[in-house]
């Protein structure tokens, strides 16, 4: 097995990692849970990644990379519109403990 191949199926192995988090997304419209600034540093972050790869020339690492930055792209978008949806804590009746602000981003 050559290197270029287990490259291969590292991709697929790490890439189909977006899809129940992104189809349970859109199936629950819940992305409570969901820190909107964790996935913007990894949105940042797999961005850089790409710009890497691809400047490199490495096929693997670019279609890897683009996969990743799609996947972060789609989960960030929808903690963005959907988490902006939630109810207002206090309208729920919610109180928080001494020193703890109410937040849609636990990050």
């Amino acid at each position: 097995m050559s290197i270029e191949l287990v490259g291969w199926v590292a991709v697929v192995l790490t890439q189909v990692f977006w899809i129940p988090n992104i189809l349970r997304i859109f199936r629950t419209k819940d992305v409570q849970g969901y820190s909107l600034s964790a996935w913007l540093i990894m949105f940042g972050g797999l961005s850089c990644w790409l710009v890497y790869f691809v400047s490199k020339g490495d096929l693997v690492g670019t279609v890897a990379n683009i996969s990743g930055v799609a996947g972060a792209g789609v989960t960030l978008a929808c903690i963005w519109h959907w988490g902006r949806k939630r109810p207002d804590a206090a309208a729920d009746g919610a109180r928080s403990r001494v020193g703890e602000a109410f937040t849609t981003d636990q990050g």
